[in-house]
């Protein structure tokens, strides 16, 4: 754990990286929560958040702050190594995005069902019943392409 942080420390030593990661943050942060219809800004500016939805926020707020480091990380080592990044970098990033905006738990909900009819029906009825374990496993995904930056970071000559 504490090799993991190392990486960690690595890359947001500098305040490029840093402002990368809030930037990141903030923007996903308001696109979940305004999918999720947490977060209004008309007619009025209104976070309201019921006990119901307390578990999917909080996986959001994690998504959010994982995608942030995980992106940042990403830019740090595309500049920073000789490395190729592969496909599997990024999925952990793409899957996160599209679990934490999930479709039929939003306003996006009724334009689904609506353009797709008995598709959507299903497509909206299987991402609601499934939301928790969508979005557990998108935190997982970044999890693990966090750890595999950190082993791209960690290995020896790899860095300019």
């Amino acid at each position: 754990m504490i090799n993991m942080l190392s990486s960690f420390k690595q890359v947001f030593s500098d305040k490029l990286y840093v402002f990368l990661a809030v930037s990141v943050f903030t923007l996903f942060w308001i696109t979940f929560n305004v999918l999720g219809e947490l977060l209004f800004f008309t007619p009025v500016f209104v976070f309201y958040l019921p006990s119901d939805a307390l578990s999917v926020f909080m996986l959001s707020d994690a998504i959010s702050a994982l995608m942030a480091i995980v992106l940042s990380m990403n830019v740090y080592v595309i500049k920073n190594t000789k490395v190729k990044m592969n496909k599997s970098s990024f999925m952990g990033s793409s899957v996160g995005m599209m679990a934490g905006g999930c479709a039929s738990c939003s306003s996006m909900g009724f334009v689904l069902l609506t353009s797709f009819g008995t598709a959507g029906v299903a497509v909206s009825t299987f991402l609601s019943n499934y939301q928790i374990p969508l979005l557990v496993g998108s935190v997982g995904m970044l999890l693990w392409a966090y750890y595999s930056l950190h082993k791209k970071l960690t290995k020896s000559c790899i860095l300019n």
